[in-house]
């Protein structure tokens, strides 16, 4: 299947929206596709394409010049495991390294919670490059504990020198 990578547009919403909602299992929260709708409508983002119909999607946000977070990520259930989630991942990452950035983050659900959905999209990032960084109990609610996970962007360090053996 060819993908086609591109910026969100603003017509891409109400899709977007829709992919949300075909997606219980992940997002059966109205609070969160509410807030899922609100960064459609104000982040930044990129969807994929196949055949001219939106297949899946995703959302960040850039506080500080070298930081980024996806702030939301989702694919049409029936084009999982086809690696439209790595190409997102990976087209995000090229646009993010251009401008600078060197940390990428992502907020999922911890494996306090027996979701196996949610085992699922950990496993995901995890085949990225993301790693485990902390886990915060108590920022969504109790019962559902929020995973926070990284990614290095660039092997270089601030000066760009190697600085293997050096205590900091």
């Amino acid at each position: 299947m060819f993908t086609h990578i591109r910026s969100l547009h603003s017509a891409d919403i109400i899709t977007c929206d829709a992919i949300n909602r075909s997606l219980p299992d992940w997002f059966g929260i109205e609070e969160g596709l509410a807030e899922a709708r609100t960064y459609l409508e104000s982040q930044s983002g990129l969807v994929a394409e196949s055949n001219g119909e939106v297949i899946g999607y995703l959302t960040w946000n850039q506080l500080f010049p070298q930081s980024a977070e996806i702030s939301w990520m989702a694919v049409r259930q029936t084009h999982h495991r086809e690696g439209i989630g790595r190409e997102l991942i990976v087209a995000l990452e090229q646009r993010l390294v251009s401008d600078g950035v060197r940390l990428l983050s992502v907020k999922t659900l911890a494996d306090l919670h027996p979701s196996p959905e949610y085992a699922q999209t950990r496993a995901f990032y995890t085949s990225v490059g993301f790693l485990s960084q902390m886990v915060l109990p108590d920022l969504w609610d109790p019962a559902n504990p929020c995973l926070i996970m990284v990614k290095p962007l660039s092997n270089d360090m601030a000066s760009g020198g190697d600085h293997k053996g050096h205590l900091y």
